[in-house]
């Protein structure tokens, strides 16, 4: 028994001493992988540069990619992303440098500037937004129709994410909410412009978010409203608008809106009080024909309520005065197409064939002949 437990104990002894061995041996091993990983991240960065002063930019940021990912320590990695960010944006693969400010704003704020690289991406944004679209094969970059999908309002959204109180953030949102109503994801829209209104309320782009948003609400409620919410909004925006902005230019389409608002919400009562008349229940059909003869009498609902709440109730005398039933159609100024300086001066008349070509104007006479002059038969 004796000889058992020193031999147990001996075994217990050298399995210790082999396993600490073994962990031993495995530090190294892998602190000797970091080091030449740290090393060849090194180099890469280096080849990297070189690659960046020989103007092979697109091909230096993949290099600084690849020594981002052999590299070991956060302050490498960050370096690393930030050179090929740098290079992305010099080969004017902009798609590319947004990934890249992505990971940097997401893993690497700490060695950035964080409101810096948010405008950076508002920037990429605008780009997108004006028609820049990064090649689809390098090779073939000269082709104008190569080219990867639009990224314009993954990008916007991304920079309202991390900026959403930004100067350019106003200006963003009504353009994202613009492309979802061209979409047709017009709740999105809706959202997104209720958001702009009230968190910038001093921003000058707030008066077009006021006209998207009460034009959405107007084209939801003309083609049915069920309770009557997207109209009571609209009008509601129309009326802040009126008040708020009184010399906009767009001050008559907002007064002819609102009466259409106006008409939409009549018309709606008058739907109603038609259906309860149709089913025998004359109460609240009167209740409501009443509502309309005396919330809106300036609509186009007033003659039909009033000639249906006359078969109703035989006692009702029709009022005698009832405002003016303003127009609804839009009015639009004119404006003349101004009159421009022709190159070509035109034949004139009673030449007798003289002239058998346009003659061009070669801008040594007088100054400032217009078309009209020109046309203009001389006096005998």
């Amino acid at each position: 028994m004796r000889l058992n437990r020193k031999f147990m104990k001996f075994v217990n002894r050298v399995t210790v001493k082999i396993i600490f061995a073994l962990l031993f041996l495995c530090s190294v091993c892998l602190t000797a992988q970091l080091f030449a990983a740290e090393n060849e991240a090194g180099a890469l960065f280096q080849k990297g540069l070189n690659q960046a002063r020989e103007k092979e930019y697109r091909d230096a940021a993949k290099t600084f990619l690849d020594a981002k990912q052999l590299a070991d320590g956060v302050t490498m990695k960050g370096k690393a992303l930030k050179e090929a960010m740098l290079n992305f944006r010099r080969a004017k693969l902009y798609g590319e440098e947004f990934k890249c400010i992505e990971t940097l704003l997401g893993s690497y704020s700490a060695q950035i500037d964080y409101a810096e690289m948010v405008n950076r991406e508002y920037a990429i944004g605008d780009m997108y937004f004006k028609g820049h679209r990064d090649p689809a094969f390098w090779s073939f970059r000269w082709v104008p129709w190569l080219t990867e999908p639009d990224k314009t309002l993954k990008i916007y959204l991304k920079a309202i994410e991390r900026g959403p109180f930004s100067p350019q953030a106003p200006k963003v949102k009504l353009r994202v909410a613009c492309l979802y109503i061209d979409d047709g994801k017009i709740d999105k829209a809706l959202i997104l412009l209720r958001n702009l209104i009230k968190n910038h309320p001093d921003s000058e782009i707030t008066k077009f978010a006021y006209l998207e948003l009460a034009n959405a609400l107007f084209q939801l409620a003309e083609k049915g409203d069920g309770d009557g919410k997207y109209n009571r909004e609209a009008t509601q925006l129309l009326e802040e608008f009126a008040k708020k902005y009184p010399k906009a230019p767009e001050r008559d389409w907002v007064e002819k809106t609102l009466l259409k608002t106006k008409d939409i919400a009549a018309e709606r009562l008058y739907t109603m009080a038609k259906f309860y008349y149709r089913i025998g229940r004359t109460e609240p059909a009167e209740r409501y024909l009443s509502d309309v003869l005396i919330k809106y009498p300036d609509t186009v609902a007033v003659d039909n309520s009033e000639e249906m709440l006359t078969s109703i109730d035989k006692e009702f005398v029709p009022t005698g005065f009832r405002p003016e039933l303003k127009s609804r159609i839009q009015k639009f100024s004119e404006i003349p197409l101004p009159e421009e300086d022709s190159p070509i001066m035109v034949t004139p008349q009673g030449s007798g064939g003289k002239w058998l070509l346009p003659v061009r104007d070669l801008g040594i006479g007088p100054k400032n002949i217009t078309v009209k002059q020109l046309n203009k038969q001389p006096k005998e």
